[in-house]
């Protein structure tokens, strides 16, 4: 969790602690569906002071941080509950395919970890999130990992080009100890880190890579967001390096794609102006 993430997951937990005790709930048991269903729809207030419902975002942020705690609540054996499984959100857009949102990726880094050994899940929830696409995360081994470097080498596709993509601290821990378990597992040379070793075309072996992912984000609560699919993981690679450097050329470098176009379409960034109007003017003689 980033540092900011966690200060804004912490203010919103915060927040929560008031609304409960305002509602009479002072433990994690008391905390039933309806009232975890009233914080995230509760309204707010504009920034001149006016009440007004919560925008869709806020509202899924708010049921982001309340499954991570009571996640983390579960964990510790403070509680058996889960008050928002029920909770359903419309989806937030439709037609293409967004990124997903900081609060979502420490979602899906979570429950790829939520097991009890490292699992292809989360090799194929970490590749993504280095920048990997489907089509070439069923093809790295532990061979592509450069440990001291912090990287991983992608093959590229047909589609996108082959190079080398940053790990994270979570996607490092999570690779090393994936690549540990293949080596200890396999008597031959070593398999895939985010597949099975069994034999398939291309398009099986991407297929297996999107039932893993897909599995991910449906745990956390995405299966009916049509907007998310599983290049949503690998578009917030993209989307996080062009926030960090705002280039569009290192995103689409980063993520091995020759098109800015379709760099900025996957990542949601309207880099480009229409321009409605003639040069010298419409009304021009």
């Amino acid at each position: 969790m980033s540092e900011q993430t966690f200060g804004r997951f912490g203010q919103l937990l915060l927040r929560f602690q008031y609304f409960a005790a305002a509602h009479g709930v002072f433990d994690f048991d008391a905390v039933d569906e309806a009232t975890a269903s009233d914080f995230v729809y509760a309204h707010g207030r504009t920034r001149h002071g006016r009440v007004a419902p919560a925008a869709p975002a806020t509202r899924y942020l708010r049921r982001s941080v309340l499954r991570m705690c009571f996640a983390t609540a579960r964990e510790l054996h403070l509680t058996e509950t889960d008050p928002t499984w029920g909770i359903e959100l419309p989806p937030r857009v439709k037609g293409f395919t967004r990124p997903l949102n900081e609060d979502e990726v420490v979602a899906l880094r979570r429950a790829a970890e939520y097991v009890e050994r490292p699992t292809r899940h989360a090799a194929a929830a970490a590749l993504a999130l280095a920048g990997g696409f489907s089509g070439e995360i069923g093809h790295i081994r532990s061979t592509d990992l450069d440990l001291a470097g912090q990287r991983v080498w992608i093959h590229g596709s047909a589609k996108t080009e082959p190079r080398w993509c940053p790990l994270d601290i979570w996607a490092l821990r999570v690779l090393t100890a994936r690549a540990q378990y293949v080596r200890t597992a396999s008597a031959s040379e070593p398999g895939p880190l985010a597949v099975s070793a069994q034999a398939g075309s291309d398009e099986q072996i991407q297929a297996r890579v999107c039932v893993a992912l897909r599995d991910l984000l449906k745990r956390i609560g995405l299966a009916a967001d049509h907007a998310v699919r599983p290049a949503s993981i690998t578009a917030y690679a993209g989307w996080e390096t062009f926030s960090r450097t705002g280039r569009i050329e290192a995103a689409a470098r980063h993520l091995g794609m020759a098109s800015l176009d379709s760099t900025a379409a996957l990542i949601g960034h309207q880099w480009k102006t229409p321009n409605t109007e003639r040069e010298g003017g419409s009304d021009a003689r």
